[in-house]
């Protein structure tokens, strides 16, 4: 089985997604090669990659407009490239680990004619509101879609018109996300949680990249009811829409300017170790409106923390239920989120069944379930 895994990103939980799973790859029997390609600014972490894809994270500090022309023109040439090297190289089989949907009216049209399985991992599966208008968002990931094979998703598929699948023609397929191995945690990071609990504090966290389905506003309020809690946000914006400016002048609005802590960069492995390794409570206390799945337990659970998730139908929420591994507070009230502050207990009750969830997440188990539904594909169109 030979194996091209498609990233086109250089950093971020989809590139480390894509290192985990090439290097799983290699290590099964039934693979003779796999090759992940990355952006040519990638770093060279992982012995399967191939730079080929053009750089991302370019052209962000000049010429805005500019910058938007160069992501359609690289959200075009990357697929594109792709197709060509697997074709070139006999690939068995394409995985999107990321996609590129802005231009898929275009890059598709190449795949309508492919000697290689394709396949897609879900990432974020509910695409709905990729562009403004709801109907070019469907529009353009029917497009993905129908040129595809296999898809992949973690924990739960959204019940949404272009994963209809009316003629059987695609297999969609259930995998764990995978664990990340922990890295040491970086040490101005790690003071900085240090000095806060020095002055009697507990600590909060909510990490990752802004977005307003985190419920910043909601966790501030929180804080103004906890006169001991500090709450870290760390994290940047990504989008226009979203900026950290608006949830500092919030705490300063709700008096607490001092007590919300803005870590504003994107964290590295080490940095986000050190959150980890040294927030008393981590809060994923997101919205009912994130439908997305998230691998930020997969990230955590080599650190057993206390979490706080709120309980709505998310697939993330699904995982706690499902493994126990978690406070599950009622979503989007700021009284939940306080009362599940104040009453989570000084031993952690949920460390001990961490384990039961790393043994199902394992990427060995996910890679197997890949090939098995690799396997069950070919199999279909011989019988067909």
């Amino acid at each position: 089985m030979k194996v091209v895994i498609y990233s086109n990103s250089s950093l971020g939980g989809c590139y480390e997604y894509a290192k985990q799973i090439a290097t799983e790859y290699t290590r099964h029997t039934e693979v003779e090669w796999c090759k992940a390609l990355f952006p040519k600014n990638s770093a060279k972490e992982c012995a399967q990659t191939v730079d080929i894809l053009l750089k991302d994270r370019i052209f962000r500090s000049i010429w805005k407009l500019f910058g938007k022309i160069y992501f359609l023109y690289r959200s075009l040439i990357n697929p594109i490239r792709a197709y060509k090297y697997a074709t070139k190289n006999n690939a068995d089989i394409l995985i999107f680990n990321d996609f590129d949907q802005v231009t898929s009216y275009f890059w598709t049209r190449r795949y309508r004619r492919r000697k290689f399985k394709t396949a897609i991992i879900l990432h974020d599966p509910d695409r709905t509101a990729y562009f403004r208008r709801k109907s070019l968002s469907e529009s353009t990931m029917q497009r993905i879609m129908d040129v595809m094979d296999i898809a992949f998703y973690h924990e739960k598929l959204p019940p949404l018109p272009y994963y209809s699948n009316k003629d059987n023609r695609i297999i969609f397929s259930h995998i764990p996300h995978g664990i990340y191995p922990p890295d040491s945690p970086d040490t101005e990071i790690a003071k900085t949680f240090q000095n806060i609990k020095n002055q009697g504090f507990t600590t909060l966290s909510i990490t990752g990249n802004i977005r307003a389905e985190k419920n910043y506003k909601i966790a501030i309020d929180a804080v103004a009811q906890l006169p001991n809690t500090v709450l870290i946000i760390a994290g940047r914006s990504v989008t226009v829409n979203e900026n950290v400016d608006t949830y500092r002048l919030y705490a300063q609005e709700k008096g607490v300017s001092e007590r919300v802590i803005f870590i504003e960069k994107y964290l590295n492995n080490n940095e986000l170790s050190a959150v980890f390794t040294n927030s008393d409570i981590i809060l994923l206390y997101y919205s009912t409106a994130f439908k997305s799945q998230s691998g930020i337990l997969n990230s955590l659970s080599p650190y057993k923390p206390k979490l706080i998730v709120s309980d709505t139908e998310s697939g993330m929420a699904q995982s706690v239920k499902k493994f126990g591994i978690a406070r599950l507070a009622s979503p989007d009230r700021v009284a939940a989120l306080v009362e599940a502050i104040k009453t989570y207990p000084a031993e952690n009750p949920y460390t001990e069944h961490w384990q039961k969830f790393a043994d199902y997440s394992s990427w060995k188990n996910n890679i197997a379930i890949q090939i098995s539904t690799y396997n069950q594909s070919v199999t279909n169109n011989e019988n067909a």
